[in-house]
């Protein structure tokens, strides 16, 4: 029974993992709110039934997928970034090549921001994201390879912002650049990093106490 058991849970996995690499295939050949649960049990070449048996709820399968193609980014570097801002570069250079998954990241900032169960979920996904940053600009810091005045959280912060905000331009704006508007919002990114913040003088007090 247990051999059973176990061949039974192995062809289920081995069906979700189909309907997973579905998923991502479909998001590459269709815009994000075109894909439902019969568009990807057609790219998968099974039954709509199997993918809600599965995942019965969609946002459940859209956070699979999320998860399993942000973790296949990288896996065909031949060379490792050397700071954390190249290694940004080449995520947004990887962007560049496979514009489905920016229309799945930018289709979940609406889930993130929405009051549902798996709202917290993608949001955790954003701040994972930007505590990986953090570690990686104090690590070039320790380093010796970059240079902050400011807080590394703040630093990550402002990098994401400036990455997630390209991968918009990217999609409602193709014939901008990306890689070279990045590598310039880089360059004044860092000039404000090295520069310590002057302290705004408070003129009401200094007028009550003359």
């Amino acid at each position: 029974m247990e051999h059973d058991h176990d061949a039974s849970l192995g062809d289920e996995q081995s069906l979700a993992e189909r309907i997973v690499r579905g998923a991502i295939r479909a998001y590459r050949l269709h815009p994000f709110d075109s894909v439902d649960a019969s568009v990807v049990a057609e790219v998968a070449g099974i039954e709509v039934a199997v993918v809600e048996r599965l995942f019965p709820t969609w946002d459940a399968l859209l956070l699979v997928t999320y998860d399993r193609w942000t973790q296949l980014r990288g896996t065909r570097r031949t060379n490792p970034p050397t700071c954390t801002i190249e290694y940004v570069r080449m995520t947004l250079a990887e962007d560049v090549a496979d514009p489905g998954l920016v229309r799945v990241l930018a289709g979940v900032i609406t889930i993130a921001a929405a009051d549902t169960g798996f709202a917290e979920l993608f949001r955790k996904r954003f701040e994972e994201y930007v505590d990986q940053l953090s570690a990686g600009l104090q690590r070039d810091v320790d380093a010796g390879s970059e240079r902050l005045a400011i807080p590394a959280y703040q630093a990550a912060t402002q990098l994401l912002a400036v990455y997630e905000g390209l991968q918009i331009q990217m999609l409602v704006r193709p014939h901008i650049d990306v890689l070279v508007e990045f590598d310039r919002s880089v360059r004044t990114l860092r000039q404000g990093w090295r520069e310590r913040e002057v302290p705004a003088w408070d003129l009401d007090e200094v007028v009550l106490t003359r």
